[in-house]
């Protein structure tokens, strides 16, 4: 098991910070949905654990871009698709940064407070209704346009092993 990536395929740090990055999207997303279903005790329990993995997303996308900074035989796209690939996965970045940061703008500006897993990083204070009307509609429309950056990351994915041939999935598994 080849942990730094090579020119055919992804290592096992990169493989291991996609996939736990993608599974903490795909919930973080998704719990907006069940907020919205539950009363009001579950929502609370719900938004302070749905705070606590987009802190966890945070560090991870720190850790991820210092990898992939340092990583220096990652795997390149086919040249057609080079600019394509790296726009996409710019936007993906800058929504993986963006959306936790006007999510913790958000928590901030309603007065509440921000912990991860029960650590408080950002105490409560007073509402500041406009901060929090505005990064809450923020955060909101950011989380609208990572569903679809991911259909479309998930189109190309299969697109590239399919329609191609370029093997890009298995690269990835």
């Amino acid at each position: 098991m080849n942990w730094l990536d090579t020119e055919n395929r992804y290592g096992l740090v990169s493989r291991v910070l996609h996939w736990s990055m993608a599974v903490l999207v795909l919930f973080l997303l998704a719990s907006d949905w069940w907020m919205e279903a539950l009363e009001e005790l579950g929502k609370a329990n719900l938004m302070g654990l749905h705070k606590s993995l987009g802190i966890a997303l945070l560090v991870l996308l720190v850790f991820r871009l210092a990898w992939r900074w340092h990583n220096h035989g990652r795997v390149a796209p086919p040249a057609h698709w080079r600019r394509a690939a790296r726009l996409g996965h710019l936007a993906l970045y800058l929504l993986l940064l963006a959306i936790p940061v006007s999510g913790v703008l958000t928590a901030w500006g309603s007065g509440h407070g921000v912990a991860f897993f029960g650590l408080p990083l950002i105490p409560a204070g007073p509402e500041i209704e406009w901060i929090e009307e505005a990064f809450e509609e923020t955060h909101e429309v950011l989380a609208n346009l990572m569903w679809l950056l991911i259909g479309g990351h998930v189109i190309a994915a299969l697109a590239h092993q399919w329609w191609l041939g370029e093997r890009s999935l298995k690269r990835m598994a």
